[in-house]
């Protein structure tokens, strides 16, 4: 990882470290109910949906995140400057589907769905996905400000198994912004394999170059999305995961 990408990341941790906001700003969504309609509380808005069979019982279940429509505002200093950042409260949802039509709560996240930690940033959230596999797919995209010469993406895929929602895969690729050149960060977390791809442009004939390692790793415990918390918080091989 570029000493650049770990100050931008550092960056963004210690913002959210900063602006986190009270467990009193988020209510407790109901255990069931009849849809999701109904388990949405007053004065939060839906941000992302996701339908499909998460538990492999064969009846289609709910991962949604949403976000309270009241902004919090909080003063950003970087140490450079001051400026306001306006965030709002945010949860994530999963809910599996029932015999009988209804919707059981399964997990709630307070702190995983993510916001804005800089004025000049960018959306991080970029929605989820339940894949015909079953896996929960969340995405995330950091861009800090305009002018920053690199951006990061980020996938995480979740499984259902040991009564958690665990992480089995994550994929991190960074781009750089004036050369275009890319690295990738493939986690098979049940193989304990990382795939590394970075791919390269030389500049005077536009050509592009790939080279790719795949390392094998140890892993005593997958990681979930109760024990993660938050993103990018889990710092394993060397990476913010």
């Amino acid at each position: 990882m570029t000493n650049l990408k770990t100050l931008i990341l550092g960056m963004f941790l210690l913002a959210h470290g900063l602006y986190a906001q009270s467990n009193s700003d988020y209510p407790e969504l109901p255990a069931k109910g009849r849809n999701i309609e109904e388990i949405i509380p007053l004065g939060w808005q839906l941000l992302s949906q996701a339908r499909g069979d998460l538990n492999g019982d064969g009846i289609e279940d709910v991962a949604f995140a949403i976000q309270s429509s009241i902004q919090e505002t909080v003063e950003y200093h970087d140490g450079y400057e001051s400026d306001t950042l306006q965030t709002n409260p945010r949860i994530l949802g999963i809910y599996f589907g029932k015999g009988n039509g209804k919707i059981k709560k399964v997990l709630q996240s307070n702190t995983f769905i993510i916001n804005r930690t800089t004025p000049t940033m960018d959306e991080p959230f970029k929605g989820g996905q339940i894949l015909p596999n079953g896996e929960l797919q969340i995405n995330f995209y950091i861009w800090q400000c305009r002018e920053c010469t690199s951006w990061s993406s980020h996938e995480y895929r979740f499984k259902y198994q040991n009564h958690a929602f665990e992480l089995i895969k994550y994929e991190e690729s960074i781009t750089q912004r004036i050369s275009g050149d890319e690295t990738s960060y493939q986690f098979d977390f049940q193989k304990g394999t990382v795939t590394i791809i970075s791919t390269e442009s030389d500049e005077e004939t536009n050509e592009q170059t790939s080279d790719k390692q795949i390392k094998k790793f140890e892993l005593l415990q997958l990681q979930s999305i109760k024990s993660l918390k938050k993103p990018f918080q889990w710092l394993f091989q060397n990476l913010h995961i």
